[in-house]
């Protein structure tokens, strides 16, 4: 996954949608990454990786058996995060 940090502020509107549209192709590989291991959470995926990329926390709480510890290891694997 490509990291996005890019804050020259000469850039025109042009170039921030070319990087925003990079930034959403590389969500959405992260998406389909995982959606390929876990199944009906897409929502959830989601929402991980919202919180992962905004630098923030999620606390995941179900019943045993949701498989998420999988999904966690599988975004990190997927964000190749270590």
């Amino acid at each position: 996954m490509t990291i996005h940090t890019q804050t020259d502020p000469s850039l025109d509107s042009a170039q921030i949608v070319a990087l925003a549209e990079a930034a959403l192709a590389d969500i959405a590989k992260v998406k389909a990454s995982v959606g390929r291991v876990i199944f009906g959470q897409e929502s959830v995926v989601e929402q991980t990786v919202i919180a992962i990329l905004a630098g923030g926390h999620a606390l995941l709480v179900g019943v045993p058996g949701l498989a998420k510890t999988l999904m966690v290891r599988s975004v990190a694997e997927a964000m190749r995060l270590q």
